[in-house]
Order: structure tokens, then sequence, then C-alpha cells
């Protein structure tokens, strides 16, 4: 039986081998780099990259905005009218604690925040390829207004009708 650490001595030196730590290359590697940025090399550029970014550019993009708290509401309708100005389809399904911020009829007076939500809410209404949706459910328990959804939103669907629409969509829920 060797004694502990007698293993060292089995080793043939001539082969270039350090211990665990040391990070140096074998003898016979000594010639190559190691590779990464910080010698200059980058993989090459997959072929169809092109392709790929232009197909995510034009990806649609779906949220269900949930949150009745105006900044939270803001933050979802700012996706959804940023990406659709850009060109990128866009989908919101407006649920329960939204509904009723989004068919409010114009803004208290002297609130800047809440007259910029409205204002953002025009925009998505304008905008060619950006639809927002009364949750079906939300519609029905809330008792809300045919007349307000047809002024302020596109229609109602379903939650599951949404989520076939928007399949393959980047969903995000606010």
């Amino acid at each position: 039986m060797t004694p502990f650490g007698g293993e060292r001595a089995d080793v043939d030196r001539r082969l270039g081998v350090g211990r665990e730590d040391d990070q140096d290359l074998a003898g016979r590697q000594a010639g190559q780099r190691a590779a990464g940025l910080q010698f200059g090399e980058r993989a090459e550029e997959p072929a169809g990259i092109e392709q790929l970014r232009h197909t995510l550019s034009r990806m649609m993009i779906a949220a269900i905005l949930e949150s009745g708290q105006p900044e939270r509401l803001y933050t979802g309708l700012s996706l959804l009218v940023s990406a659709a100005a850009e060109g990128r389809p866009a989908r919101g399904l407006v649920s329960f604690g939204a509904l009723a911020s989004l068919l409010d009829d114009a803004p208290p007076a002297g609130d800047t925040f809440s007259r910029s939500l409205h204002e953002l809410r025009e925009t998505a209404r304008e905008l060619d390829d950006c639809r927002l949706y009364a949750c079906a459910a939300a519609v029905e328990i809330t008792g809300a207004s045919a007349e307000a959804i047809a002024a302020r939103l596109d229609g109602v669907m379903s939650t599951p009708r949404f989520l076939r629409e928007v399949e393959g969509a980047q969903l995000v829920v606010v």
C-alpha cells in the first residue's frame, strides 16, 4: 500500500501535466492560444441570423392587463403601443382589475397621470396593429357597459379565445 501523498511519485513529469490548480497548457499545446474574447476571437455569425432577427422583430406581443394600479396599467399599455408603433402586432386583454380604468370616460381634472393613461389608450386604438379586448368574464361579472366597450376597446373576447389568437406571441401579464 502506498502511503498518503505517495501517488505523486507515479506521475511522469514529461507529460507536462501540472497540479489541479495550475492553469498552464500542457507542453504540446503551448503554441495554441486559449479561446476567448480577450484574444479577439469570436464565433462567426450563424447562417440565417438576419432572418431570425427579422422574425423576432415581427413577433406578436400580447399582454393580459389585470392590474388596476395606474402605473402598472400604463406600463402594460406602453409596451403594446411601443411594439405596435414599431410595426409589431400587439394585442391586449383587459381583465377585471384594469377594466374600469380603461373604460373611464374622462380623467379627473388636473390628474396628469390619468390623462396620460387615457391618451395612451387612445393611441392604442389609433394604431393599425394594436388591439385591446375586454375579457368576457370581466364584462359579465362587472356589468361593464357595452357602449363604453365599443367606444374605448376593440370588442370582447374570452381568455381561452384570446390565448388561441395570440399563440406563439410573447405574452406578459401586467
